[in-house]
């Protein structure tokens, strides 16, 4: 059985409304190299968050978020795979064995297809086998990606999409 430990990147990457803590800061509540100070009395999004390292048994603890530098989520979708990468590590997500495992992930064609979506501070990239789509600053509207038919040929595509 996997636990959080000492890892505790959550409390960096995601803003605590309860808590007025903004994403990509240090939540006041977590010790470092201890975990979370107040772990019994945690407010109720810290307890609703799903860290996709804790559920699948599968990965290793080369991905648990301390360690590969991003962590795996997915949001209130669960056909969008959020990467949420350390800011101070922009680069974590390309690193092997992460980046190829991704690209994988990526591909449309599988049973369960997955939009993978980058977020590295406020920078948005989907995911795609062959390309990635850089949608520059997140936006507080939905994101649309697929394939569009250009000059006989498949090309992946993203973008924000108002209402």
């Amino acid at each position: 059985m996997k636990s959080c430990g000492t890892c505790g990147l959550c409390c960096k990457l995601m803003a605590i409304p309860a808590l007025e803590k903004p994403r990509h800061s240090w939540c006041p509540k977590y010790v470092m190299r201890t975990g979370c100070g107040i772990y019994a009395d945690r407010p109720a999004a810290c307890r609703e968050f799903l860290c996709l390292y804790m559920l699948a048994p599968e990965l290793d603890d080369a991905w648990r978020p301390d360690r590969a530098r991003f962590m795996i989520w997915t949001g209130q979708e669960d056909r969008r795979l959020i990467v949420e990468v350390d800011p101070a590590m922009p680069a974590a997500w390309r690193r092997e064995p992460y980046y190829s495992q991704l690209k994988a992930w990526s591909d449309r064609n599988r049973p369960e297809p997955m939009e993978i979506t980058i977020r590295i501070g406020s920078q948005v990239i989907v995911l795609f086998p062959e390309a990635e789509v850089d949608l520059g600053q997140e936006q507080a509207l939905p994101i649309e990606s697929g394939y569009t038919l250009e000059a006989g040929g498949y090309r992946p595509y993203a973008r924000y999409v108002a209402g």
